[in-house]
């Protein structure tokens, strides 16, 4: 029913009702499966009309900053291996209701073009948030 009407529900419902589900053409999670599987790629389209709504307590943009890496992280298909980890290692603090700024953000994106590792990224994060 949840996938059938995407636009009527919380994304974080859709995405569930979709990791629940096996694509009937590439035989993965529907959704998730690679670019060209018309019904993964149709699914992974439908998942961003379903409702956004902001958490109490958190800055605006913040659910959208978790929603696109949450769909990013599980369909990283076209995603640079140092995007892919960054979005991976952003998603805590996402889900912890912080949020980067646009200059904390072009600071994440020059430490990446720069060839930053996972763990130098992961301290860089840290140290964003540090209280």
């Amino acid at each position: 029913m949840v996938v059938d009407e995407p636009d009527r529900h919380l994304w974080r419902v859709v995405d569930a009702a979709y990791d629940r589900l096996t694509c009937g053409e590439c035989g993965g999670r529907l959704s998730r499966g690679p670019v060209g599987c018309a019904a993964c790629d149709l699914a992974n389209g439908f998942r961003y009309v379903a409702i956004e709504v902001d958490r109490p307590g958190v800055p605006p943009g913040n659910e959208h900053g978790l929603r696109v890496n949450v769909a990013v992280v599980r369909r990283p298909y076209g995603i640079s291996e140092r995007e892919l980890v960054a979005r991976r290692l952003l998603l805590p603090f996402l889900l912890d209701g912080r949020l980067p700024t646009i200059a904390q953000a072009q600071e994440i994106r020059a430490f990446l073009n720069r060839g930053g590792t996972e763990d130098q990224l992961a301290q860089r994060l840290e140290s964003i948030w540090e209280p």
